[in-house]
């Protein structure tokens, strides 16, 4: 049984430890998975809203990058469909992020589509870095955000509870929240 018991710990000791969290802000979700291993120890953060059949708008951030105020989290609409289908991002298509408090101001970005390694399509678009910024604090001032690719709307993302999201992922990943105006 000892044996049995030494074997087992020095698996788990092995293998390297990966702990997930998770919060819910309104329509907006947290997700946090630590990765310890020999060879790195790191924290990846994501908020999210959308999914269960809807694309997916997210910001995410790395223990490891760089951070605020030089680099600030990337959002980003992801898609992808059943087998044999396409998704509506092509690649090259430009992606408008519309916000409801200005439908004057707006944020393009380019769309890049693939086929997984299991044969499903996906695609995303993440606006660019100069775009990051602006795009955090339109997120942060709307109620919702439109996301158009030509005249076909893709997705309407709710930002109700993102303010809060945003500011658990960033902590829980060790950087300010703070977005400068």
């Amino acid at each position: 049984m000892r044996l049995i018991s030494v074997s087992l710990l020095a698996l788990a000791w092995a293998l390297p430890a990966h702990a997930a969290q998770h919060w819910t802000y309104k329509d907006w979700q947290v997700f946090v998975e630590d990765h310890i291993s020999e060879e790195d120890d790191y924290v990846f953060c994501s908020a999210r809203t959308g999914g269960d059949g809807d694309p997916v708008l997210a910001v995410e951030v790395f223990s490891g990058d760089a951070g605020p105020p030089f680099h600030y989290p990337m959002a980003y609409v992801w898609e992808s469909s059943p087998r044999s289908y396409p998704t509506l991002l092509q690649t090259g298509q430009t992606v408008d992020f519309i916000f409801d408090f200005d439908r004057s101001f707006h944020i393009s970005a380019v769309a890049n589509s693939w086929i997984n390694d299991e044969g499903i399509a996906e695609a995303s678009s993440g606006v660019g870095h100069l775009d990051q910024l602006p795009m955090l604090r339109a997120m942060q001032q709307g109620s919702f955000v439109e996301i158009w690719v030509g005249n076909d709307m893709l997705y309407e993302a709710s930002l109700s509870g993102f303010t809060a999201a945003y500011g658990k992922m960033m902590d829980e990943c060790g950087f300010d929240l703070h977005l400068p105006d």
